[in-house]
């Protein structure tokens, strides 16, 4: 009976330490682009950025991040500018990864688990900002 118990704890405390598979966004299919900017849907209070791009025969609509990320890492694309965009493929259009204008330097905009790079408080650090600071 000992054993049994022991065995047990011991297979729980294995199963816990396995990463866990992807779920929800991270596990949908990635993709890479390249094509040109079309147009460009960012404002203050019109929700989350996009743009749309042509990559061979079809336009596909980009879905960037927060618009304070936009503006904080001078991410300014216009119609007409050559993009490269890897991202997820989602039911109507992709979710952006990384988004490299012309020979830029790339922009990041979701880790390998899908979570925001923009939601990461202070540091990198995951938490939230109460009265200027980051509270974890």
């Amino acid at each position: 009976m000992r054993y049994a118990i022991g065995f047990a704890l011991l297979f729980q405390t294995l199963m816990l330490a396995q990463p866990a598979a992807p779920t929800g966004v991270a596990s949908a299919e990635k993709v890479d682009l390249k094509g040109t900017v079309v147009r460009v849907s960012a404002a203050p209070g019109q929700g989350m950025p996009s743009l749309d791009m042509k990559s061979g025969q079809e336009t596909v609509t980009v879905t960037l991040g927060s618009m304070r990320y936009l503006l904080q890492n001078d991410f300014n694309p216009k119609a007409g500018d050559q993009i490269t965009v890897r991202g997820y493929k989602m039911k109507e259009g992709v979710l952006a990864i990384e988004v490299t204008l012309g020979s830029g330097k790339p922009l990041g905009f979701r880790d390998n688990q899908g979570r925001p790079l923009w939601n990461r408080g202070v540091n990198g650090r995951q938490g939230r900002m109460v009265r200027g600071r980051a509270e974890k």
